[in-house]
């Protein structure tokens, strides 16, 4: 990761994170945590009424949902190898990538006038918006970190007040 850059102007990276597409994110985060309760609610009825070969019907959907995690644990760290949605928080600012791993936008932290978070935690999803105001524009870079408690938002600000840009 040292001596990688991120765009221009923005100096060595830092560190990288993953973002998500907001409506493909979290449609995926919605259909894992359906599934995760379809197993449940499978093998609770299986274990009050067997039915027959309940062992081979209980270990194949055990393995669909085993599978379904380990095919997004693949794609996270493809995405990670690609440069595919990330956030990389650089020495002087921060740029975050698209789809096709380009740069979508990026901000300097001399730019930067305050950041804003929205945590949007519900039954089978959660993220946080995040966005930086800018000095110069009116459109704020934006984008969407996964998880309740993502490393990015910890690493973002502390990053923002070693540069100044925060308090």
């Amino acid at each position: 990761m040292r001596g990688r850059v991120a765009g221009p102007g923005l100096g060595e990276i830092r560190g990288d994170h993953g973002v998500v597409d907001p409506v493909t994110g979290s449609v995926a985060q919605v259909m894992r945590g359906f599934l995760l309760l379809f197993w449940a609610v499978l093998i609770g009825a299986a274990v009050v009424d067997p039915p027959d070969d309940a062992a081979l019907k209980i270990a194949v959907t055990t393995a669909v949902v085993a599978g379904v995690y380990a095919l997004r644990s693949g794609w996270r760290r493809l995405t990670a190898r690609l440069g595919v949605n990330r956030c990389y928080l650089c020495w002087g600012g921060v740029a975050v990538t698209d789809r096709f791993g380009r740069v979508r936008d990026s901000v300097a932290w001399s730019d930067v006038t305050e950041v804003r978070q929205l945590a949007m935690v519900g039954f089978v999803a959660a993220a946080h918006r995040v966005e930086i105001a800018r000095r110069h524009s009116a459109e704020p870079l934006w984008f969407v970190a996964p998880g309740t408690k993502p490393a990015l938002v910890r690493a973002l600000l502390d990053e923002g007040r070693r540069n100044g840009a925060l308090r």
